[in-house]
């Protein structure tokens, strides 16, 4: 929920649950495991990756295996998203999206082998990587490969999987465990950027159970102030609840993401869709998607820090406006009280 204005820079959390950051000490903290209730919106299946779902499904990539199946397809996404946002460019993407196919086959495991018992998560990374909160959520695992890949001295000279071993410090001195799966990583680096939605089309013909209270609740409020830093808060409180349950916009996205419930990437979100993106934070943000391309978000046209305003705006301001990376939509689903 990082909104910044002019030159300002701050990040955004819920004021209800602030002393939970600390865990993180470094980058993402994106903690799991609530349980969720059942849905105040259902929409079509989730974990669509906007641009490639086809091809995938499809089986047309040369795999050697079945297609990516959602779960997958989601995590592929979330690695390249995070790649995206930390500006590490195609090759850094690529060996990334390498590793966690090499380590996990693109799956959020929640154990390890017998060289690491508590290796966990997408890119199986051991305790000493950092919090399992971190590790066990894609974004956060890929935001931690990502950070130790950039202080390998010439990782980008360097071969992939060697880059790779760098970093990982597998079994296999020559990294032939990450090669075997460069051919493949690239297909899927490639389809993804290739295919990738870049323009906005929402639907407006689709709308999502509720919203028609949802959107009313959103033009009551706009023009309101008092929500600086709380996105979060604001979009659950258009879906008619008192708080959000998650400390932070990415902790629900990842949440999304582990239940089958994200869209991701997908630039054509339904009436009362809640729309997330990554910043330069760990806290990301979500706005509500209320038709007519447009969003009811806090902060975006804040002219003083701490004013906290809720505005309606064109979809495609908080890129342009605040140079963050869309990761898509998911229906409103929060946790148990």
């Amino acid at each position: 929920m990082h909104a910044p204005v002019q030159v300002l820079v701050r990040h955004h959390r819920d004021a209800d649950v602030i002393g939970k950051l600390a865990l993180a000490g470094a980058l993402l903290l994106l903690a799991g495991g609530l349980g969720l209730v059942a849905p105040l919106a259902t929409a079509a299946s989730g974990s669509g990756v906007c641009g490639v779902n086809a091809e995938l499904e499809s089986g047309a990539l040369d795999t050697g295996q079945r297609a990516l199946d959602a779960e997958q397809r989601t995590n592929l996404a979330t690695v390249l998203a995070v790649g995206d946002h930390a500006g590490i460019g195609q090759r850094g993407k690529l060996i990334a999206v390498m590793t966690a196919v090499t380590e996990s086959s693109l799956r959020n495991l929640d154990h390890g082998d017998d060289a690491g018992p508590d290796s966990r998560g997408l890119f199986q990374q051991r305790t000493s990587w950092g919090p399992i909160e971190v590790r066990m959520d894609p974004a956060g695992a890929s935001g931690l490969f990502y950070a130790a890949l950039m202080k390998v001295a010439g990782w980008s000279s360097m071969r992939p999987w060697d880059a790779a071993q760098a970093v990982q410090r597998s079994a296999y001195d020559d990294g032939a465990n990450y090669r075997k799966n460069y051919a493949l990583a690239i297909q899927l680096t490639t389809s993804q950027s290739a295919n990738d939605c870049q323009t906005w089309a929402p639907s407006d013909t689709i709308v999502l159970p509720g919203a028609g209270g949802a959107v009313a609740r959103a033009q009551q409020l706009v023009g309101s102030h008092g929500y600086y830093q709380l996105c979060a808060r604001l979009a659950a409180n258009i879906w008619g609840r008192p708080r959000a349950g998650y400390f932070s916009a990415a902790q629900q996205w990842s949440r999304m993401i582990a239940t089958g419930n994200a869209h991701a990437r997908d630039r054509r979100p339904p009436v009362g869709a809640l729309v997330f993106w990554a910043t330069d934070g760990p806290y990301g943000h979500v706005a509500v998607y209320v038709g007519d391309g447009r969003i009811v978000s806090n902060d975006i046209n804040d002219r003083a820090p701490g004013e906290g305003g809720v505005y309606l705006v064109e979809i495609g301001l908080i890129e342009s406006q605040w140079n963050a990376t869309y990761l898509g939509w998911a229906p409103p689903i929060y946790p148990s009280a």
